[in-house]
């Protein structure tokens, strides 16, 4: 399963670029994660891997963060792992002429269990709504900064 969204962002690329590539800022935008934990490598830097645990509807959950590209300051790629999907995002950032951004985030689910296959496709309006909310609340801190 696989959408794209787009968002433009009045801050110039670098200040974008500084907001995004923050462990510390992802708690502020993606407000259901609880803890960011490095595994191995540097944070942020490609083969980096990370613990991102999240915690929704009083229940927790674990994902497994893999940097697969990193072109600072105009994209970010990963994959983020569960025992029921794997989720690879790029993150493409835009220099506008008007010193703004656009934001572009192109995902891909890949299901592995046979009920995620059946059920993850009617569930890609959830999923799209949430991404929205997070770009929302990401624009919104870094136009604040």
């Amino acid at each position: 399963m696989k959408f794209k969204l787009d968002l433009s962002i009045i801050r110039p690329i670098a200040d974008v670029w500084k907001a995004f590539d923050s462990a510390e800022n992802m708690k502020k935008w993606q407000t259901t994660l609880t803890k960011f934990e490095p595994v191995s490598g540097t944070p942020g830097q490609p083969g980096a891997v990370s613990k991102l645990t999240y915690e929704e509807n009083g229940r927790e959950f674990a994902l497994i963060e893999k940097i697969t590209l990193r072109e600072e300051p105009n994209r970010f790629d990963g994959v983020y792992e569960n025992d029921f999907a794997d989720n690879v995002i790029r993150n493409t950032f835009i220099e506008q002429a008007d010193n703004s951004t656009l934001w572009v985030i192109e995902t891909e689910f890949r299901f592995k269990t046979l009920t995620m296959k059946i059920i993850g496709p009617l569930m890609k309006k959830n999923f799209v709504s949430r991404t929205k909310k997070d770009m929302e609340r990401f624009k919104e801190l870094a136009e604040s900064q």
